[in-house]
């Protein structure tokens, strides 16, 4: 039996959200399974590696038909990660072409360009707030681009990404943002479907591109599914609000996670400046060290036990990617963070879920985080901090919300 009484674990206290990673070491010391019951609804944390993964590659087991969150979200709101087989499986498969390497790739040459703009802007300043003022915009103009959206609704989408994040643990507060979004994408999909049928074409003609804008809106509006039939509006606008939170929130804190790494160790940040292709090796050390998100719960399906604590059905389960990420067993000195980690070491981490679930966009925060820190070192190279930095607000997410520099 997991010695439950001796840790008195609680995931929203200040202590924990304060520093998460001693939480978790005392949790797989000490109770490895533990069972808080002081929320609305009892939470059972998984903390080993093993434990972590068995829930992530058994899917008959554990669902994600409530949601991600620790509360008991609606079931029919219409995003991959509420979905379980075989619909799950449909769904990614109809959003996945953006998402491939080769996709994934063509979008490096605007990344850069956006960087360096930004860049241009804020180094005249000799200061900023790198959160705010680099990786926010980054990732955020990505998406943008991604979706086809216009470049004028991007103030309300990064308004609607922290309510719908934080709605994940505080469901009031994601009501009224998800309202907004959802009435904003039924009207985009709206037009573009009218725009379409207006248009007359044959059954091979593609209206995305032509038509209506490109982007990855349209093709959930116009394209249809296997089954012939166009997605519902509910579900284009759960879509969109999960990439929003997946495509741009969680690689803005995986930005300013390294670049606060980075300038913790004045000769981590020396050593990107003066070896900007360890870029790559950064970004990953940083998703295992400092993964954007802490975990993220699913319901079992039956009743289970591990490492001998009864679950019943339907309970809400976090599996705890970060502290799965310093496992000793699979990483040398996992409370260091290493900024020449080998990248077959690192990469074993599990800052982006795995098995079905993996996470669609990883290719794309990526991509961005290494031109985001290869671009700030060679442009910024006397790059410091100035001043303290700040928590993000979300209980479940990691990362810096404020992190001012100068140089």
């Amino acid at each position: 039996m997991s010695p439950q009484s001796d840790v008195a674990y609680d995931p929203g206290s200040p202590e924990v959200l304060a520093d998460p990673a001693a939480a978790h070491a005392e949790l797989r010391a000490k109770c490895p399974v533990h069972r808080f019951e002081g929320l609305e609804h009892p939470i059972v944390t998984f903390a080993n590696r093993d434990d972590v993964l068995s829930v992530l590659t058994d899917p008959t087991t554990w669902s994600n038909r409530f949601g991600p969150g620790v509360s008991y979200g609606d079931e029919n709101i219409g995003d991959l990660q509420r979905y379980d087989p075989p619909v799950h499986a449909q769904r990614r498969r109809f959003l996945r072409d953006p998402f491939l390497p080769r996709a994934v790739q063509s979008m490096a040459p605007s990344t850069a360009e956006l960087a360096s703009n930004l860049l241009d802007q804020l180094e005249p300043l000799g200061r900023a707030e790198l959160h705010d003022d680099y990786a926010l915009p980054l990732p955020l103009g990505g998406f943008i681009e991604m979706m086809g959206i216009a470049d004028d609704d991007i103030g309300d989408f990064k308004g609607w990404a922290d309510d719908l994040t934080l709605g994940m643990t505080y469901p009031d507060r994601a009501r009224d943002a998800r309202r907004a979004m959802t009435s904003y994408t039924r009207t985009q999909v709206g037009i573009r479907r009218a725009a379409v049928a207006e248009a007359g074409l044959g059954p091979d003609e593609d209206p995305v591109g032509t038509v209506v804008p490109d982007g990855l809106l349209s093709h959930l509006s116009c394209h249809a599914l296997d089954d012939g039939t166009l997605m519902p509006d509910h579900e284009v606008a759960g879509m969109v609000g999960q990439l929003l939170v997946a495509g741009h929130e969680t690689t803005t804190s995986l930005i300013a996670n390294a670049v606060w790494r980075l300038l913790e160790d004045r000769s981590r940040w020396e050593r990107l400046v003066a070896e900007p292709e360890l870029a790559a090796n950064i970004v990953e050390e940083s998703l295992r060290f400092d993964p954007p998100v802490l975990g993220l719960c699913k319901t079992n399906n039956v009743a289970v036990e591990a490492q001998g604590v009864p679950i019943e059905p339907d309970t809400k389960v976090m599996v705890l990617y970060a502290s799965a990420n310093r496992d000793a067993d699979t990483f040398e000195a996992p409370d260091e963070f290493r900024v020449g980690r080998p990248l077959v070491e690192a990469k074993r981490h599990l800052a982006f879920g795995w098995g079905e679930h993996f996470c669609l966009g990883a290719h794309l925060a990526r991509q961005t985080a290494r031109i985001a820190l290869a671009e700030l070192a060679t442009r910024l190279p006397g790059l410091q901090p100035d001043g303290p930095t700040q928590r993000v607000e979300a209980p479940f997410l990691w990362g810096r919300s404020k992190l001012p520099v100068r140089w």
